[in-house]
């Protein structure tokens, strides 16, 4: 690939769990939902999720000419916070790029999928309008055991957790670097899930669902999301390098979630809370 950069590294454009979050108080970590970059130093774009994050993430591709013509999306599974920033997304309306998206789900294939969202009867836009080449790959069957496919220069390695309808975490090796997002998981019966602990053994960074407090978790049971206490509790049996918390609740202010990230690096010391403007050079 051409138009190497200096350096790989991640960058968080939405870390909010369920909905868009507008408020006053919410401004610091941010309200858009889930989307996080990975660029390579071979310039390999690879962007987890699109929810409503990755409007700004578009924003930037077209603006900033270092960027590569190929974006490649994994979407971690296709509720709707994690794909409603598709409509934004400025690249599709661009017939310099091509974009793919990867994809599983065991009640719904990747062409259904893309069938709902490039629909006039759910965005008022002709398909015509589209004017990249947009492709939509069906991944492998998912399940407990690791599957893994490359893109480009990238190795993708992948496993199913529990969550309403399913989800997978994602593991991206980046220049030697292991990062392992794991997003809207519920660790279920007590147990941390053991596809989840494999995933991130030893990893360089783990991104992981803390969408709520270790008091609220118990009333969301089936809601199929963790609490920051078990998001530390993975880091500490995987021995992974770095945590760094992700999806909160839309009710959380940024007040309660500096509790959260201070309360979570009394038991896992080397733990960050992501906010939407957060870059983690590789």
């Amino acid at each position: 690939m051409e138009n190497n950069i200096n350096s790989s590294y991640i960058k968080f454009w939405g870390v909010r769990g369920s909905n868009p979050t507008p408020d006053k108080d919410k401004m610091y970590y941010g309200g858009d939902t889930s989307c996080i970059e990975i660029r390579t130093k071979n310039n390999n774009l690879i962007i987890l999720d699109m929810g409503s994050g990755i409007r700004n993430l578009g924003k930037k591709i077209i603006s900033d000419k270092s960027y590569n013509n190929e974006i490649n999306i994994i979407l971690s599974h296709y509720h709707w916070d994690h794909i409603m920033g598709f409509f934004y997304f400025a690249p599709l309306y661009n017939e310099k790029y091509t974009i793919n998206i990867y994809g599983y789900n065991k009640n719904t294939s990747i062409n259904d999928l893309s069938n709902h969202l490039i629909n006039k009867e759910f965005w008022p836009v002709e398909n015509s309008m589209y004017k990249a080449n947009i492709n939509f790959f069906e991944m492998e069957e998912s399940s407990s055991e690791l599957k893994s496919m490359d893109i480009n220069d990238t190795k993708i390695c992948y496993s199913s957790h529990p969550h309403p309808g399913g989800a997978n975490s994602i593991r991206v090796t980046c220049d030697d670097k292991k990062i392992v997002y794991v997003t809207d998981c519920e660790h279920t019966d007590g147990n941390l899930n053991q596809s989840v602990l494999n995933i991130a053994k030893e990893c360089d960074i783990l991104i992981h669902d803390s969408h709520y407090t270790v008091g609220d978790l118990p009333g969301y049971k089936g809601w199929g999301h963790s609490s920051w206490k078990q998001s530390t509790d993975i880091a500490i049996v995987s021995r992974i390098k770095k945590l760094v918390l992700f999806h909160y609740s839309p009710d959380y202010s940024d007040e309660k979630i500096k509790e959260i990230e201070a309360n979570a690096q009394k038991k896992f010391i080397n733990t960050l809370a992501s906010n939407q403007e957060l870059l983690i050079e590789l």
